[in-house]
């Protein structure tokens, strides 16, 4: 599993239902963060909760992750990439997941049916087993948040979350490392540390070194994630937000 993937997972049981009032984020939610190396940006990522509407006779969240480099590094590596996924809105299940990914022009396209009852997805023209409650890879961060939200994280807690991703079946675990305060422009946001887990034969281990910062408040939203490379860190911090649910929680 490449880095870029597990950032679109960047944050992740028994079967939960969810309300629009406990949820932690609402139709109206954008949120773009910056890709940089150092000072020098990559790219921007953007993930917006676009609407609810009927798709595949279920009321789902439209949910879409845009990534796309900058114009410097676009002559040298283009990046476009477009995530799109329809989740049931009551139980975050994913129902449809579409992507479409061009990276200096080796180019994905996929277009998987969810069937949460029959635990399947329809690939191409191939039916995957799937364990109960796996997500793609864009549902799986917003369904993470609203465990987050009903949950009292403790040390060492630990999320398991499955996702379903280029035809294979990823078993992943959240592990809560520590509470820290940092910095941003806004000011000074109280952030829960995680680790992403990720399974190598039985034994889950820190594969990639990368932590992600979530808020401490009702938004569960990511502030900060950071991947460990061999000269040095790539980083995708908060940029920019609106439609947040409820006010971020910053102090001086």
């Amino acid at each position: 599993m490449t880095i870029k993937r597990v950032l679109f997972f960047l944050i992740l049981c028994p079967l939960f239902i969810f309300s629009q009032n406990n949820l932690p984020f609402k139709v109206g939610e954008s949120c773009t963060y910056r890709i940089h190396y150092g000072p020098i940006t990559a790219g921007h990522g953007t993930l917006i909760v676009k609407n609810i509407e009927k798709h595949n006779n279920r009321e789902c969240f439209h949910l879409e992750g845009i990534g796309q480099t900058n114009s410097f590094f676009s002559l040298f590596f283009k990046v476009q990439d477009k995530y799109i996924s329809y989740v049931n809105s009551t139980s975050l299940s994913p129902v449809h997941f579409i992507r479409d990914v061009n990276e200096g022009g080796y180019i994905i396209k996929q277009n998987y049916l969810f069937n949460a009852k029959n635990k399947e997805v329809l690939a191409e023209d191939s039916i995957y087993k799937i364990p109960k409650k796996t997500q793609d890879m864009l549902s799986g961060y917003y369904f993470t948040r609203a465990l987050l939200n009903l949950q009292n994280v403790k040390e060492d807690s630990i999320l398991k979350l499955n996702i379903f991703m280029d035809e294979e079946i990823y078993p992943m675990q959240i592990k809560y490392v520590k509470n820290e305060v940092i910095k941003t422009k806004w000011g000074k946001i109280n952030c829960l540390v995680f680790t992403p887990l990720l399974q190598e034969g039985r034994v889950f281990k820190d594969a990639i070194g990368m932590r992600i910062w979530i808020s401490d408040d009702e938004n569960k939203l990511m502030i900060k994630a950071e991947t460990k490379i061999i000269v040095g860190v790539i980083k995708a911090e908060l940029s920019s937000f609106k439609g947040l649910k409820s006010p971020l929680s910053i102090t001086e």
